[in-house]
């Protein structure tokens, strides 16, 4: 059985519902956003493996990366 997934309203990617704690972001947006745990990334064939992530972002998320540095 294929895990839920759900559409960032921050990134617009897909994400796997269980890999975050907020039911619209995905495990990096809801990190940078407001401090929730980001999943460990492992990245294959396109996607991080453990939350489905592609790696999108958006312009103010990326001034966050910037600012405090990439988690993983």
């Amino acid at each position: 059985m294929k895990p839920e997934t759900r559409v960032c309203d921050e990134c617009g990617s897909s994400y796997y519902a269980h890999a975050s704690r907020m039911s619209k972001l995905c495990p990096e947006c809801s990190h940078y956003l407001y401090g929730y745990p980001n999943c460990p990334h492992s990245f294959r064939a396109g996607r991080y493996q453990l939350c489905h992530w592609d790696g999108s972002t958006t312009q103010f998320i990326a001034k966050l990366r910037q600012a405090t540095g990439p988690t993983n």
